[in-house]
């Protein structure tokens, strides 16, 4: 579980990416067929990605119609849901193009219509996608250090592929901003933990995204991460 083969453009795509829901066009023909081809490859393991156009998304999101759904089997872990949608998002970044995950953003009934949902799968979140002309900023994270609960001199004795999956982790978008997830980062490892938050909805889901996140740092610094799932989270070695 949690396998797929990384893109090394997706390390510089996390630097870059921002939520986006203003944009100022949809995705051309050629990019909608490669990010086709990335959602066959990513659904699996209980989990189907696809691309729609039409309508859809609530009019929080202008100036697109394109959006991607991410439709789990019931008893799929939500963190998969996460993982596998934040590889589509890290690769339309790669192209230039906005992204944003919502939640509560879309018309359920809808969704369900265009994907033909079966009474076995449920669709927690999509992803909207388009042209955007707006810069990329880097928004607010948690001081590594409280992420972690260790200090500096800890962090920077682990080795190259823990220090950059742990700074890749940090970067992780999450549902208003709360990052829940505790990251432990070790000599044989680099786990992603439950944490307390008030909301509370799509922390699972959260917690997948920040595992790609650290799973994309980790093959940056020449590492192939493995994930299995330990108390209280997840914890990988690579």
């Amino acid at each position: 579980m949690f396998e797929l083969n990384l893109e090394k453009s997706w390390y510089d795509a996390m630097y870059k990416r921002s939520s986006v829901r203003k944009y100022t066009g949809a995705p051309d023909k050629a990019q909608l067929d490669r990010l086709g081809v990335l959602c066959r490859k990513l659904s699996w393991q209980g989990i189907t990605v696809r691309m729609f156009k039409g309508p859809g998304l609530k009019n929080m999101v202008k100036g697109t119609d394109v959006y991607a759904v991410i439709v789990a089997r019931k008893g799929t872990p939500m963190e998969l849901e996460g993982f596998m949608g934040e590889a589509l998002v890290l690769e339309a970044t790669d192209m230039g193009l906005g992204t944003c995950w919502l939640g509560a953003g879309f018309y359920p009934e809808i969704i369900r219509r265009n994907v033909n949902l079966q009474s076995d799968e449920e669709v927690h979140c999509v992803i909207s996608i388009g042209k955007c002309t707006l810069p990329p900023f880097a928004p607010k994270r948690k001081d590594v250090v409280k992420l972690c609960g260790q200090t500096e001199e800890a962090l920077g004795a682990l080795g190259a592929w823990q220090k950059e999956a742990v700074l890749a982790a940090r970067l992780a978008p999450s549902a208003l901003n709360q990052q829940p997830w505790k990251i432990v980062a070790e000599k044989n490892g680099v786990s992603i933990l439950e944490t307390s938050v008030l909301y509370k909805k799509y922390a699972p889901l959260d917690r997948g995204i920040a595992m790609l996140h650290a799973a994309v740092g980790a093959h940056h610094a020449g590492r192939q991460a493995v994930w299995k799932k330990v108390d209280g989270g997840y914890q990988m070695r690579a």
